[in-house]
């Protein structure tokens, strides 16, 4: 469909919509617009402004056969009964759409389905291009995506616009995963249609997920050659750039002019400051400048916004404390589990002390601590090696219940005794590793049990037990049994 037969179709809408407040009357639509702006809603997955249409319809053209027949459409969304009814209640009247309703409703398969799709193609000369669309539709439900293609040839026969049935069957292929059999057919849309640069775009993404990267390349040159200024196909095409080392710097380039044209957007600027930091030497101050402006500026228009304040954080680009409080004051972490998967974030790009600042205002926030805050605290000093907070934050008293996996369960108990060895407590060490080996290794719970043991920490607190009692001195300073702190 025409880029020219979209924008009447939205400027109906829109003034169909304006029709329902009052501005105007919906009087003014006569029966063929009515229909455009229906299944144009469908193409929106607009409910409502399908429902207002038919309202309208039935009010100002009742006798509408077209309208109608939409009404099996809507009712098919809301479910089988309604549809039933509806169908019941117009058992003689028949027409592709009337066809189509009734074979949904039927939940016809395997031989029965291609014979009512077979009777459809027979009994109907022409298609138009709602009727394209439905038809497409049906037969993917009915598990039929190879009918479309067997009976193509019959198809392009019946349609007053080929495009239509082109597209809406490489749409129900890219569905079911079937990526060169969809990008044969938008390959042939392109030849039929070269100034659509949708129609480049999307096989652009289809070339790209069939791993033909150079492909969706040029594809995407193509449609912005049409359109260069859209900002998603600009924005794809830098992250295609950015997958090869040899067209990165072109990917910056474009992300650069992207962020220029949209500060505002977050999936922009967060790519490029991640794209600065990972194409620049390990410690580049440049990049990393380059990378806290792009972030910062992106986070003056979304105060608050979390995703951004964690990416400032990981790079030291503003102090925690101050980014915590924006997102607390405009996108807060609903519960304990918000605040401990935000924190979750922040490990997993390995900024723990940024995990800890999370953490500990959350803490305060409380006003209390909670034993899974304290748990994940012990975790993060432990990956830093701050083994003196590990016991003191392991020895403070918390409210409430635990929420912790075995897993963290048995890392935390090992995180504490490894953390007295190594601050001199070795008493204390092997008395509390002798506890956890009787009562929670032997006699403990299955879950944290079997944890404990698959982990390896039964062996790790056997050996911290007899490293203690052994007169051999043990360099604690490079005790590592998990491997967490090796050194290059």
């Amino acid at each position: 469909m025409s880029d020219n037969t979209n924008d009447r179709r939205e400027e109906l809408c829109n003034r169909f919509r304006q029709s329902l407040s009052g501005d105007s009357s919906s009087q003014y639509f006569d029966e063929d617009e009515l229909i455009e702006i229906f299944d144009y809603a469908g193409d929106l997955n607009d409910d409502y402004l399908r429902m207002e249409v038919l309202l309208c319809g039935a009010r100002y053209y009742p006798d509408s056969v077209a309208l109608k027949q939409r009404r099996a459409l809507l009712y098919h969304t809301f479910g089988d009964d309604l549809t039933s009814k509806y169908l019941q209640d117009n058992a003689n009247s028949h027409g592709v759409l009337w066809d189509i309703a009734r074979i949904r409703n039927a939940n016809l398969m395997g031989a029965e389905a291609i014979t009512a799709l077979d009777n459809i193609l027979t009994a109907y000369g022409e298609f138009d291009d709602e009727e394209v669309i439905q038809l497409v539709d049906l037969a993917s439900s009915l598990g039929q995506t190879d009918w479309l293609l067997d009976r193509l040839d019959a198809l392009r026969a019946h349609v007053t616009y080929l495009p239509t049935l082109l597209y809406e069957i490489a749409v129900m292929l890219e569905m079911e995963q079937r990526y060169g059999e969809a990008i044969k057919l938008l390959e042939e849309l392109t030849e039929i249609e070269p100034y659509n640069e949708q129609y480049w775009f999307m096989l652009a993404q289809e070339y790209d997920i069939d791993d033909n990267v150079a492909g969706a390349l040029q594809a995407l040159d193509l449609a912005l050659a049409i359109l260069p200024g859209d900002k998603a196909m600009r924005f794809y095409q830098a992250r295609l750039l950015a997958r090869d080392d040899n067209g990165r710097q072109q990917a910056i380039e474009a992300l650069e002019r992207l962020s220029e044209d949209y500060p505002d957007d977050i999936d922009i600027n967060r790519f490029l400051a991640a794209l600065y930091i990972e194409c620049a030497p390990d410690g580049d101050e440049k990049a990393r400048k380059a990378a806290a402006e792009t972030l910062l500026k992106c986070f003056a228009k979304n105060k608050g916004n979390r995703k951004l304040a964690s990416d400032l954080m990981a790079i030291d680009a503003a102090p925690s404390e101050k980014l915590i409080a924006e997102v607390d004051k405009a996108d807060a972490p609903g519960d304990i589990n918000g605040w401990l998967l935000w924190a979750g974030e922040l490990e997993a790009l390995g900024a723990y002390d940024k995990a800890i600042d999370i953490l500990n205002y959350c803490d305060r926030k409380l006003g209390y601590r909670h034993p899974s805050i304290n748990e994940a605290l012990i975790v993060d000093y432990f990956q830093l090696e701050d083994f003196a907070a590990v016991c003191s934050t392991f020895q403070r008293p918390t409210v409430g219940a635990s929420a912790a996996t075995p897993d963290v369960a048995a890392l935390v108990f090992v995180a504490y005794a490894i953390s007295l060895a190594k601050i001199g407590r070795l008493k204390e060490a092997a008395e509390f590793s002798k506890m956890i080996l009787k009562l929670v290794v032997e006699e403990g719970p299955d879950d944290i049990t079997y944890a404990l043991r698959r982990l390896g920490t039964g062996l790790v607190l056997t050996d911290i037990i007899e490293r203690c009692s052994s007169r051999v001195k043990t360099n604690w300073a490079e005790y590592d049994p998990f491997g967490l702190w090796l050194k290059n």
